[in-house]
């Protein structure tokens, strides 16, 4: 349930080279990458395009000597964590946005990957995030099976960051340090009095996918009568495709995984109603997104079509990537 590097034609782990143009593709030969350069190309060219805007951008930047007031001088080094608050930094943060756009086009593990670099370091030089980056980073990290990044980005935000005290001009203050949370916790604390969409969606994707574990490893145990139990132990470990599960000794321990997924199945359940509660349109659209993934909202409000299909495209392909979990949805759709 993550994207694997490989060749971008035939799947091949071994001998891959990048493409010298968007950097973000890998090929296992010359002849393959040929064969796909029909269907590479329009993306391929528009990330080409978008980091040299980029670069230009950057470059004017660290060239502006700054006046005091709305141009800081150096801003890389003396404005870090408040970039949006300076005129003369919101080009180059735009393009550095339109880049992430780009190469998320590219549905390879490097480009993910990439894209988590940007909004990661976007964050760092804006913490309080102008743009809404923040609402794409838990979908990325989760197409990266880092599912135990994107619940501690979740987290922090949906506590320390939405707190009403912290103090986003206090650079010296700890910033998204939350670290390997309790990902079998209740998300109650999420589904509060203002929650928010995205957050809300991966959350539920984390839990439906700690699911899809948990009950394969149930299903395992038929084999604990067929297998020694020093072989089976071993098996066991390879079942698991999140993180979260299979480091987590207490429940790989297990003989009996049932209490648990009634438990996460009831979360699932609160967050899909919270989901409902605070834009109607999305569960809708995941199941049948249709035109939606090329909508291009500029601005939106809570509860909105427009919000839902900002957030669906954010978080789309997260989805298709875990098998079973659309079907997840379906199913409680038809309840």
């Amino acid at each position: 349930m993550a994207l694997h590097r490989c060749c971008n034609w035939c799947d091949a782990t071994q001998g891959l080279t990048r493409c010298a143009a968007c950097k973000v593709t890998l090929y296992c030969s010359r002849d393959h990458q040929v064969l796909d350069r029909k269907k590479h190309a329009t993306h391929c060219k528009v990330v080409k395009l978008t980091q040299v805007s980029l670069d230009r951008e950057e470059q004017t930047l660290r060239d502006d000597p700054g006046d005091g007031f709305s141009s800081p001088a150096y801003p890389f080094e003396t404005s870090v964590g408040q970039f949006w608050g300076f005129l003369s930094t919101r080009d180059y943060m735009r393009a550095r946005y339109r880049l992430v756009v780009a190469i998320l086009k590219i549905k390879t593990s490097d480009a993910v990957s990439s894209a988590a670099e940007h909004v990661r370091d976007i964050l760092h030089l804006n913490r309080s995030d102008n743009m809404g980056v923040r609402d794409m980073l838990p979908a990325i990290y989760v197409r990266l099976g880092r599912d135990q990044d994107a619940y501690d980005f979740i987290k922090w935000n949906g506590t320390i960051g939405s707190s009403g005290d912290y103090d986003w001009g206090n650079m010296d203050l700890p910033y998204l340090d939350v670290v390997d949370a309790d990902v079998f916790e209740s998300p109650r604390y999420l589904c509060g009095k203002w929650p928010t969409l995205s957050w809300l969606i991966c959350a539920t994707l984390i839990k439906i996918r700690l699911l899809l574990d948990l009950v394969a490893l149930l299903n395992s145990g038929c084999l604990a009568a067929k297998l020694p139990q020093e072989l089976f132990d071993r098996v066991k470990l390879f079942i698991p495709s999140t993180g979260p599960v299979w480091k987590n000794r207490a429940v790989m321990s297990r003989t009996d995984y049932s209490s648990l997924i009634v438990e996460l199945s009831s979360q699932v359940d609160e967050l899909y109603v919270a989901v409902i509660r605070v834009n109607k349109h999305f569960w809708p659209a995941l199941l049948n997104p249709g035109a939606h993934l090329t909508a291009t909202p500029e601005v939106y409000s809570p509860g909105t079509e427009n919000e839902m299909q900002r957030m669906l495209q954010f978080s789309y392909d997260s989805w298709v990537e875990t098998p079973g979990s659309i079907d997840f949805i379906r199913t409680m759709s038809a309840k």
